[in-house]
Formats: C-alpha cells, structure tokens, sequence
C-alpha cells in the first residue's frame, strides 16, 4: 500500500463514510472511492461492507488497520523528530576545547544551551591545543574550540571571539604596581609560564622578542589554570588569557592589563566538509553570547580595580 491508500483507508475507518473521509482530506468524494477501489484491487481483499449507507470494516479491514495505526504513529514520531531538528531540539553533540575554555564559558554555554534544547545529548572533552585539533581531525568530536590555531590543510576554523592576555600577580606584589604593566615588570618575580608548543604560550615569546625582553619561565606548565593556581599560592606571576583571570580569586591574586597588547582569538574548528548541524549551529551562537558576558565582566572588574 502507498502512503496516499493508507491515508484514505484510515480516513474511511475514522468517518464511516466517504463523504466523511473526503472531508477530512479535503479532497473530492470521487477521490476517495476511486483510491479505495483500487486498493481493494490491489490488495485482492474487500476492506468494507456497505451497510445503509455505511462502510463498516471486513474483519481483514479490521485486521489491516490496528498496523495502520501503528505505521500511522511511525509517520506522526518521524515528523516530530523531523521538527525536532530543524529547531535544534533533537541531536547529539560532540565538543572538545582547551582547558581555559573550560572554565566558565564552555561550562556556562552547556548550561544555558541543556535548558533551551532538553532533546539535545552532549559528549565533552577537554584537551591541550594539539590534541584539540588532532581530536577533531580523526572526527572523534565535531567541533572543538581552542586558541589561535594554525592553518591546516583538513581543518576549517572561524573566529568567534577576540581577547587579550592579561597578567597575574600574588596579592602582595600586584598592589604595589600600577594598573597597567610592561613585560619587564615579569623579569622581576619568578615567571610561570605556557609551553611555546602552546598558541598562548608562542604568543608571549613572540611578543617577548619584538621588544628584547628575555623572559625564561622559571615554572612551566601546560595550562592556564594550572598557571592561574600557582599565582594563587605565591609561586610566581604569570600571563594568562583573559578569561582564566575571571575567575581568579580576588582576594589573592591582582589582575593587571599589558601595555603591549596580547590579543588573540577564539575560534571553532571543524574537520573540512564537515556537515554542520543546526544543534551545532546553535551550541556555537551559544558560546558567543557567553564569551561576550564574561569578556565584559571581566573588563567591568579590571576597570574597577584600576
């Protein structure tokens, strides 16, 4: 049976007549004794007795409609499901970033995106940023965000959000210096710093070179937030993204702006060709709107503490 026959069948089940059924199909009376006839001729069984003007169901009519219902309510969860991704209702997600993103914004971004999209399943994974583009490249996630990527052949990535380094200090030092500070105030305190495999941690070295001033870590690391803790306990200073130094605790740690700027990007990497989802479509504007909350707090606390 074609779809058009089931719709017609059920249609006389629910009316008992054919000018009922016509009506519920909007469709001409004609229409639908013409589809039933031939159903009946294709089928090779009578699907309805007329009883006074009537169609009352064959027990093979009978029969034939309790699995039309069922493919009837196949159709109805398909439409649903159908409706469900168009909106971004339905879907699993794979993401992966690097720790700093991990945060707040990733965080916050999955909690706000959870409430708004309840149908939506997620896989999240945290990695450095080599292993957030090898992850993506293998396509064991679709999409990852990280900092600064390098040009890739298989790799296609868009800017979603710029931000600046700042630095960190212990309490103690940062209130004797000036809201504003130049690298060479680093050269002063032991420096904790990102391995140079890093996009940060190239950033600072770059940085360093174009204004002749050396700094050699003292304490290296592999992540923000472990940079981050070590300034917290008086290990040393450090410069760190700005989104890191939200979330650094006030009351031991100063957050300080550079007179040379550091600016970098955040950016959202997919494997080239990948499909993209209208669930990834909106978890990605998700994340947008959350970078820009927290970009501008953090730039509303660093304004009151200069």
């Amino acid at each position: 049976m074609r779809l058009r026959q089931i719709e017609v069948f059920r249609a006389v089940m629910l009316a008992g007549t054919v000018s009922g059924a016509a009506r519920l199909l909007h469709v001409t009376q004609p229409a639908v004794t013409n589809v039933l006839l031939h159903t009946e001729d294709e089928l090779g069984i009578k699907l309805f007795e007329r009883i006074k003007g009537r169609l009352y169901p064959t027990p093979e009519g009978q029969t034939l409609y309790a699995e039309v219902e069922r493919t009837f309510a196949n159709i109805e969860n398909l439409r649903k499901l159908a409706a469900n991704l168009r909106g971004g209702r339905s879907g699993h997600l794979r993401i992966t970033a690097s720790p700093a993103l991990c945060i707040e914004i990733i965080p916050l971004a999955i909690s706000r995106f959870v409430k708004q999209h309840p149908g939506v399943s997620l896989h999240v994974e945290t990695h450095n940023h080599r292993d957030v583009l090898n992850t993506v490249l293998v396509k064991n996630v679709d999409i990852g965000f990280t900092f600064n990527p390098q040009p890739h052949a298989a790799l296609e990535n868009d800017v979603i959000a710029g931000g600046d380094l700042v630095g960190l200090f212990p309490a103690a030092i940062g209130d004797a210096l000036p809201p504003v500070v130049g690298l060479d105030v680093f050269r002063q305190f032991p420096l904790i710093g990102l391995h140079t495999d890093d996009p940060l941690g190239i950033l600072v070295r770059d940085a360093c070179q174009a204004s002749d001033v050396l700094l050699a870590p003292q304490i290296e690391v592999k992540t923000n937030r472990i940079a981050m803790a070590l300034v917290e306990n008086g290990a040393g200073v450090a410069m760190v993204d700005q989104y890191t130094a939200a979330s650094a605790d006030p009351a031991r740690v100063r957050v300080k702006a550079l007179r040379t700027p550091l600016r970098f990007t955040v950016n959202v990497v997919r494997a080239r060709h990948h499909a993209r989802s209208v669930v990834e479509q909106h978890f990605i504007a998700e994340v947008v709107e959350v970078e820009r909350l927290i970009a501008h707090a953090a730039a509303g606390r660093m304004a009151r503490a200069a």
